[in-house]
């Protein structure tokens, strides 16, 4: 239910930072959110430090961006808390300074989306929904549980 881009460019990400880094996201979602950590997905791209200009500027500094896609529904303050919780993980995992750091958030209507073949719920009613997906998607929903 949420998508977490997260775009780098000008440095390298190891494969255990992006796995520390998709962890503590996939956490960060589900406590502040109090969503189920099923509901999180990470995805990782590296882009060209060539391809990435500030205000016109070719890049000169490695930086991450990051696009959250969450479902509309949230309070603002969990939505600030999770922008803050979002950018000290990355700047953990990243090592970079959190000027280096540049993070989003972005609300989709929930019945503008769709997971495992169902158009999603609203915020709260996440147990309803789950209970409409095939036992074999149940199932593997609750190996992924944190």
């Amino acid at each position: 239910m949420a998508t977490y881009s997260i775009h780098y460019a000008g440095f390298s990400l190891t494969t255990h930072q992006k796995f520390t880094l998709a962890q503590s996201i996939t956490k960060i979602h589900a406590n502040v959110t109090g969503a189920d950590a099923y509901f999180a997905q990470v995805i990782f791209k590296q882009l060209d430090q060539h391809d990435c200009f500030i205000g016109g500027v070719l890049l000169d500094e490695p930086h991450i961006f990051m696009v959250g896609q969450i479902r509309l529904g949230r309070s603002d303050q969990i939505k600030k808390q999770l922008l803050v919780e979002l950018e000290i993980a990355i700047q953990k995992a990243s090592q970079l300074a959190s000027h280096h750091i540049w993070a989003y958030i972005e609300e989709l209507p929930p019945d503008q989306m769709i997971e495992y073949g169902q158009i999603l719920p609203g915020v709260g009613s996440e147990r309803a929904w789950f209970t409409t997906l095939p036992v074999a998607i149940q199932e593997k929903l609750h190996l992924l549980a944190l």
